[in-house]
């Protein structure tokens, strides 16, 4: 493993990904998502899932075209089907508006720290910790692994640095796999645990999504139809 001073891994980690930015303006990609809802107090289960057509212009919203939609297994059209879209879209948008760390733009907005070596899938890699200037909705804090050598981050481990007043507990994690000779997101996984007490304990739920992308290709403009 080569040694090198926190200050020179930092350097290239966000040298790699403003190389990586710099080799196109858009991203596409294909997802699954599955979205589960658990009432802990009436033991009621709803399982969302679907497929969508995910674009990410480097600058600018993300903008997603969705396909088949399913509810606890059975697939669903028309009006049902906006509705749960509609939803979905509703509970995303946090989310669109998170400052991840790892992007030149954003590198003033965290604190990092690098934690250590160790290995992953038989790579060695560096451990990077971080946590953000300011504590905000649109800020996390967690962990990254970023290899050695190539400086690219291969998996996050974060969670919100404020929670939401009725969330007690949420943690997400983010993967990646070599495609093309590229290492890019496959599988993000969330897990979140919701209360609501007013004297009495009005809600408490558990909310977990999992979802895998694929078919990733990187243009220089945004597909003109593309829509949400």
């Amino acid at each position: 493993m080569t040694s090198a001073d926190p200050e020179t891994v930092m350097d290239g980690v966000f040298c790699r990904q403003d190389e990586l930015a710099g080799q196109s303006s858009c991203a596409q990609f294909k997802s699954r998502l599955l979205y589960t809802e658990s009432d802990l107090k009436s033991g009621e289960v709803k399982r969302v899932e679907c497929e969508r057509l995910v674009t990410v212009p480097r600058d600018g919203d993300q903008v997603c075209e969705f396909g088949s939609v399913w509810v606890d297994g059975q697939p669903v059209e028309g009006k049902e089907r906006e509705s749960e879209i509609e939803s979905l879209i509703s509970k995303s948008k946090h989310a669109q508006k998170t400052l991840m760390p790892f992007f030149p733009e954003t590198r003033d907005e965290y604190e990092y720290t690098v934690a250590g070596q160790d290995t992953w899938r038989g790579l060695q890699v560096w451990k990077v910790d971080f946590t953000p200037q300011k504590v905000s909705s649109r800020h996390i804090k967690g962990s990254a692994l970023v290899l050695d050598g190539s400086f690219d981050v291969v998996s996050l481990e974060f969670s919100p640095s404020d929670l939401p007043f009725v969330v007690t507990d949420a943690c997400m994690e983010l993967d990646y796999d070599l495609l093309d000779g590229r290492w890019l997101p496959v599988r993000f996984e969330m897990d979140m645990d919701l209360r609501l007490a007013l004297i009495i304990e009005l809600m408490r739920r558990h909310v977990s999504i999992e979802e895998t992308y694929w078919d990733h290709s990187f243009t220089d403009e945004a597909p003109e139809d593309a829509k949400g």
